[in-house]
């Protein structure tokens, strides 16, 4: 995530809570990591790990190599701790470049819940494109532009504005977090304005099959938009090959 002093003072209980929060291990992990590739024996950076909840699952999949990164001093001294020389885990605001990273240097590509926290996408998807091996793929998850909306303060859903929101469940204090939200039009130009292309998007919800796990919440998660996944990828490469094996698609004749 983009650095930011409040979320810091308050990276232990998020921690903590993220570990076992509905909305963190039943809908946004979940869907992310269906959206993944085969992983085993893949490169994969990780924008925006936070303690290394998710860092834990990538390497587990087998991946050759996990760079996992984040602005949180604290949030990467916990995933360190928790993953030990498993992953590279080191501070980076995704604001600036990835200048440690070569040219095609990364198969696999995960954001979860942290672009949101910039106010321009295209920077960072543009190291996402530069980083991103042909045949790559990246998967990212962030806030649903239709349940941000709710609380714009413009009523004008199609502006780039700063949102501050509560979370009383991650205090006390209960933190203040301030993030960015945008229309879903933006978010898809950002992507092509980067150079990359758009192969799914997908927007999760509540799985039946695990309603007592949702409990309270789950009649909301399953009929209310909440995060929003997107699958990107290189222009040209075939959309679809799951497998992590694209080929360019051929013009016919």
């Amino acid at each position: 995530m983009a650095r930011d002093r409040s979320y810091e003072e308050f990276a232990v209980q998020y921690d903590r809570g993220s570990a076992d929060n509905v909305y963190n291990t039943l809908l946004d992990r979940p869907a992310v990591q269906s959206k993944c590739p085969p992983l085993a024996g893949r490169r994969v950076l990780e924008a925006g790990c936070a303690g290394g909840q998710l860092t834990r699952w990538l390497v587990d999949q087998g991946a050759a190599r996990v760079v996992a990164l984040d602005a949180s001093p604290t949030l990467v001294k916990l995933a360190g701790e928790r993953l030990g020389d498993r992953a590279d885990v080191r501070v980076h605001d995704l604001r600036e470049p990835l200048d440690f990273l070569a040219d095609a240097s990364v198969d696999v590509v995960v954001s979860s819940l942290t672009l949101h926290y910039l106010e321009d996408w295209v920077p960072a998807l543009s190291e996402f494109r530069r980083v991103l091996a042909p045949g790559g793929t990246v998967v990212l998850s962030t806030h649903h532009p239709l349940n941000d909306f709710e609380m714009s303060p413009s009523g004008d859903y199609f502006r780039i504005e700063e949102l501050r929101d509560e979370w009383p469940s991650f205090g006390p204090p209960t933190p203040v977090v301030r993030f960015f939200r945008r229309p879903l039009g933006r978010m898809i130009s950002d992507v092509h304005s980067a150079g990359l292309v758009l192969r799914e998007l997908y927007e999760p919800r509540a799985d039946p099959a695990r309603r007592e796990e949702f409990g309270k919440r789950f009649d909301k998660l399953s009929r209310k938009p909440w995060f929003l996944v997107l699958v990107l990828g290189h222009p040209g490469d075939l959309a679809g090959g799951r497998d992590g094996t694209h080929r360019r698609v051929t013009p016919p004749g």
